[in-house]
């Protein structure tokens, strides 16, 4: 997977976002997917929160999104 400019990441964590809230949660994580046309099962959708959530509260903050794809 091709690495992202932090300002690409912080762009793309901003368009998933959708309440601006500074936090991405799975809710908005499926409708980013569906708008564009992910296929992802929710079970994966978990997995990557799961896996991308560093300190357990089941949200992604920016700096844990950023680790992921900067």
């Amino acid at each position: 997977m091709d690495r992202l400019t932090d300002a690409e990441v912080k762009d793309l964590f901003a368009e998933i976002d959708t309440d601006g809230d500074g936090e991405i949660r799975l809710g908005e994580l499926r409708k980013y997917g569906q708008a564009h046309g992910a296929t992802l099962h929710g079970m994966k959708l978990a997995d990557f929160v799961r896996s991308a959530d560093t300190d357990g509260d089941r949200k992604i903050t920016l700096d844990e999104f950023t680790s992921i794809f900067a």
